[in-house]
């Protein structure tokens, strides 16, 4: 076999052993790396996919466009944080988890975002090289300038009606980059509705299709990993699907679209200069976007057991020594081996360790955090039961003027909706 027949299944096997490592990492609770989990994961599996095409039609983007993938990586990054920046104003997902570090955590958001573009558009050229709506035809539309004109007010519609109107109009948001479809036709880029012009709709229908895929994907991902995001739109706190309420599903499908009419404008056809210019903005926004992320959508860090209450400097050495890391570890040694021997084991109070215990299953339910979960002990509520029992509205407001004693930050109406609404699907046991 040549080296050339080689590329697709070593490139495969690459990706699988990546993901592998993240979910060991994941499952054993390996501290730091489990936390980082999604990255080996999402870069893991698009090696996979990227090795199918490879596979399938002999070229894939590692193999045959790489310039084209470093772009595609690069510019994820900005067209990530803008939905992030129209977040701060819409508040409909926020992270739990993140790491302790601020610049850990911020090379980690640069890392993760730079996944986006290649989701959206991955599964769509693998779909393409399956044969996939290959030669799959429509009615051609007419293209004017009033098209055009429609198009493009469209996209700035798209982005004025959900930061002016959140509560109503959020679910526009995902189709403020299609405005850009406009200018890829006059420029005579990659464009959809020069396909559509054309009578083509493959292209559009592998998008959606590929949308979709991966947006399944990132909530398989998302569901069990420590570092997250939780959905709190407005109005779809049920029925869902891992963490995404289920109507969420069909924003996927339009992200793939805006993703590749964003990623065309970007690539192709503006003139170096004007592509610097972008690319300083781009930074620039990046950076003032992500200080806003980390003051108010990054809404905990990583717990650890020296921020849980009964637990002094020396039961966290001695329970360290014992194995027992993080307050993970701690839940899951008490559920195996009960808490008097693992007082016995560790050399700690079993008062200690029941109170510990008891306060780190709330801090660990639904990424509320260990300073959070002490706050809520302050007001009553010692376990998840009790939470469940709690009715959000006036627990929130409880939770407020507690806040407000300490000076902490309190936690947001939405947040303890989520926790709640956990609570009482669990039967009263800690969820991640």
């Amino acid at each position: 076999m040549t080296l050339r027949k080689w590329r697709a299944p070593s490139e495969g096997a690459l990706g699988l052993a990546l993901a592998g490592a993240g979910l060991y990492a994941l499952l054993r609770d390996v501290p730091f790396w489990n936390a980082i989990w999604y990255a080996p994961a999402w870069y893991g599996y698009l090696l996979v996919v990227d090795a199918t095409i490879l596979a399938v039609r002999g070229r894939s983007f590692l193999f045959g466009e790489r310039r084209r993938l470093a772009a595609m990586l690069l510019w994820s990054i900005p067209f990530w944080f803008f939905f992030e920046g129209c977040n701060l104003v819409l508040h409909d997902w926020y992270y739990v988890f993140t790491l302790r570090d601020w610049w850990a955590s911020v090379v980690m958001s640069a890392v993760a975002f730079a996944t986006v573009l290649p989701a959206c558009l991955f599964h769509a050229e693998l779909l393409e090289a399956l044969g996939a709506w290959r030669t799959a035809s429509c009615r051609a539309i007419r293209v004017g300038r009033g098209t055009l004109r429609a198009l493009g007010a469209g996209g700035i519609l798209s982005l004025a009606l959900p930061l002016a109107f959140p509560h109503v109009a959020f679910p526009l948001i995902w189709f403020a980059p299609m405005g850009l479809e406009a200018a890829n036709y006059r420029e005579g880029r990659d464009s959809l509705l020069r396909d559509l012009e054309e009578g083509r709709c493959g292209r559009l229908w592998r998008l959606l299709a590929g949308g979709l895929w991966a947006g399944a994907i990132w909530e398989l991902f998302n569901f069990r990993a420590r570092c997250k995001w939780i959905y709190a739109v407005p109005g779809f706190e049920g029925s869902k699907l891992f963490e995404m309420p289920l109507a969420g599903f069909l924003g996927f499908p339009v992200l793939a679209v805006s993703a590749f009419s964003f990623f065309s404008f970007v690539q192709t056809g503006a003139a170096r200069k004007g592509r610097r210019l972008l690319a300083v903005l781009a930074v620039v926004g990046c950076i003032a976007i992500e200080v806003g992320m980390q003051r108010f959508t990054v809404r905990s860090r990583r717990p650890l057991l020296g921020e849980l209450s009964g637990l002094d400097g020396g039961s966290v050495a001695a329970l360290k020594r014992a194995g027992v890391a993080t307050p993970e570890r701690l839940v899951t040694a008490v559920e195996r081996s009960g808490i008097e021997v693992l007082s016995a084991r560790a050399g700690v109070p079993a008062d200690a360790l029941t109170r510990a215990t008891a306060q780190a299953r709330l801090a660990l339910h639904k990424g509320m955090s260990a300073p959070v979960a002490g706050l809520l002990e302050r007001g009553g509520i010692r376990t998840v039961g009790e939470l469940a029992a709690s009715e959000p509205e006036e627990l929130s407001h409880r939770l407020a003027q507690l806040a407000a004693a300490t000076g902490k930050q309190p936690p947001t109406l939405a947040e303890v909706r989520v926790w709640v609404r956990a609570a009482r699907a669990s039967g009263g046991r800690s969820v991640p």
